[in-house]
């Protein structure tokens, strides 16, 4: 597992000893970054369920000026540490080490706003829809933010919702990558 391209790129990163952690192939984080493009640079980049955290290092060496971390395993937090600091990581990181909905609760009573959200769940993961509906619902996003979703090819996951609606479907083998816009209904004045 390397950093693919950027201010980082090449540096080798630590990745997970058993099957507990699904980090994001090259090839598909590739994609992702490709379709992202130049509007990382700059902005707020969200690395939910983060496992080894090579995205979020991915989006800084890209450009991103801030990546917040969110991971609740052990292991997961443990190594994002260990791969910031072999990158020399130090600036525009924070680390939330817990429950995906109590890290987006809490973000959205800061009054936090992120230009990209990515969410890597387990692919046995289910709550989809819940997750989606969380984001928009405490306000962390804005009309012009992004939201991604890595998930199985086979995953039932959402079209739309309230304040938010597919965009772009990328599949690559069996991992997809479903690309979510936020409408105007889907920000609110203060978070939920």
């Amino acid at each position: 597992m390397r950093v693919i391209s950027g201010l980082y790129r090449g540096r080798k990163l630590r990745g997970p000893r058993g099957l507990d952690l699904r980090p994001t192939g090259d090839r598909l984080k590739e994609t992702v970054f490709n379709i992202l493009g130049p509007g990382l640079q700059g902005s707020v980049f969200v690395d939910a369920f983060s496992g080894t955290g090579s995205i979020g290092i991915e989006a800084l060496s890209r450009g991103a000026n801030e990546v917040v971390f969110i991971e609740s395993g052990r292991e997961g937090v443990s190594l994002i540490r260990q791969n910031l600091l072999l990158c020399g990581i130090t600036d525009g990181v924070r680390l939330l080490p817990r429950d995906i909905f109590t890290a987006l609760r809490a973000l959205g009573r800061e009054g936090f706003s992120a230009d990209t959200v990515y969410l890597d769940p387990p692919y046995d993961w289910q709550p989809y829809k819940d997750l989606i509906d969380t984001i928009v619902a405490v306000s962390i996003v804005g009309l012009s933010s992004r939201v991604v979703l890595e998930h199985h090819r086979k995953s039932s996951v959402p079209e739309a919702g309230s304040g938010y609606g597919l965009t772009r479907r990328v599949r690559q083998g069996d991992s997809c990558l479903s690309f979510y816009a936020i409408s105007p209904d889907g920000i609110r004045k203060t978070p939920a």
